[in-house]
């Protein structure tokens, strides 16, 4: 996470100060300096999210107080250890619940996920289901036409078969009619050629 504007200002402002007292130089300024320190640390414990932070920047405060001979603290009940102690206490119970907030945002966030994951799945699921069924009805109508095809063609076969039968006896019953009919004539032509002859005779 990133710093603060008002935490970047006292980062700047604590080694202007302790680059000042390491010089010794003279300023009449350093001392509003350090009042301004306090009220900038007093605004930054208050946002901040990093105790070992806070003490770092109290610490550095009071090292700059200190050789400066500045005894007054403007927070006094603030700075105190045990008010410090509870408001860094403070600060990990704000990260532990900001942890589990985001724990929740995660747990939510999977659970969603799986849930349109599962959707997804039963309409697919569901999708193919209708698929198949309207490809069994086409498959069953296709084996319904063959099958009425197959006994039609049966049938079929059955009246060629009988209407050959029909055929070849009628034919066979034509054939002997030609023959008698046939028979007839020449026996015919037989007789008139016998009397025929039997005439020619008698005549010479």
């Amino acid at each position: 996470m990133g710093l603060s504007r008002q935490e970047v200002n006292l980062r700047r402002l604590l080694a202007k100060c302790e680059l000042m007292c390491k010089n010794r130089k003279e300023d009449d300024k350093i001392e509003k300096y350090v009042d301004t320190l306090e009220d900038m640390f007093h605004e930054v414990r208050k946002i901040g999210d990093s105790s070992e932070n806070v003490a770092c920047y109290l610490r550095r405060i009071k090292a700059i107080k200190a050789s400066l001979g500045i005894t007054k603290d403007k927070y006094q009940e603030e700075d105190d250890p045990e008010t410090v102690r509870n408001n860094l206490l403070g600060v990990r119970h704000r990260n532990v619940t900001k942890a589990a907030g985001d724990l929740d945002e995660i747990i939510n966030y999977n659970e969603t996920v799986q849930a349109k994951i599962t959707g997804d799945m039963l309409m697919l699921t569901k999708t193919l289901k209708e698929q198949s069924e309207a490809a069994n009805k086409i498959i069953r109508k296709d084996t319904e036409i063959v099958s009425r095809s197959a006994q039609l063609t049966e049938q079929n076969l059955s009246k060629l078969s009988v209407e050959s039968s029909k055929l070849a006896e009628h034919s066979k019953r034509a054939w002997k009619c030609w023959m008698w009919i046939l028979l007839a004539i020449v026996f015919i032509v037989f007789i008139n050629m016998v009397l025929f002859m039997k005439v020619m005779k008698k005549r010479y």
